[in-house]
């Protein structure tokens, strides 16, 4: 059984500001503030996270996997990954963690590669519970400052063309150029 990642923690930052959408949409008056907010938090939602066509995280934040049974190795299908933490509910229904020594975590090519060392014993889990393994996970370039800048000149491009075409016509797609931006950050597990 799969189960969907989870957010946990949301970034605690949006990548741009909103004077740098303002800048890029040439708006200096504060009257659409609120909808440029919103346009930016949407362009960073359709580019970012497991949701997003970039398929990364781009400010750091933490999601969270489950499992049904114990593996040694464990794929996250996310780069950039800088913090791992297992827990699970034991035979009795308990909540215990996994040592730090114990958790091993590598990136490759489909992600990043969480490793159980070979002298953990696997617990035995609860019966009742579907999921009792968690693997919560930080993954992200870290802060915004630390988002490469095309895909802060993206998020400015999106937001800038939403506010300028409100049409709502899907037939127009991603503005000329982002794909270009974004292109050499999608994340695409091989």
């Amino acid at each position: 059984m799969k189960f969907r990642p989870i957010l946990i923690t949301p970034p605690a930052e949006s990548p741009i500001t909103l004077d740098e959408v303002k800048a890029q949409a040439i708006v200096d008056f504060a009257d659409d503030d609120d909808l440029l907010t919103g346009l930016r938090d949407a362009a960073v939602a359709h580019l970012d996270g497991f949701r997003g066509i970039l398929g990364r995280a781009m400010v750091s934040q933490t999601w969270q996997v489950q499992q049904a049974a114990w593996l040694r190795e464990i794929c996250l299908p996310v780069p950039d990954v800088s913090a791992v933490a297992i827990s699970y509910a034991d035979a009795g229904g308990a909540e215990q963690s996994v040592t730090a020594d114990d958790i091993a975590v590598l990136p490759i090519a489909s992600g990043t590669l969480v490793s159980l060392a070979d002298s953990f014993d696997l617990p035995t889990l609860e019966n009742s519970n579907p999921a009792p393994i968690k693997v919560q996970f930080t993954c992200g370039f870290g802060t915004a400052a630390d988002v490469p800048a095309n895909l802060k000149l993206a998020i400015n491009c999106l937001a800038a063309d939403w506010y300028e075409n409100r049409s709502g016509d899907t037939k127009q797609g991603l503005p000329m150029g982002v794909e270009a931006l974004i292109r050499p950050y999608r994340w695409v597990a091989v």
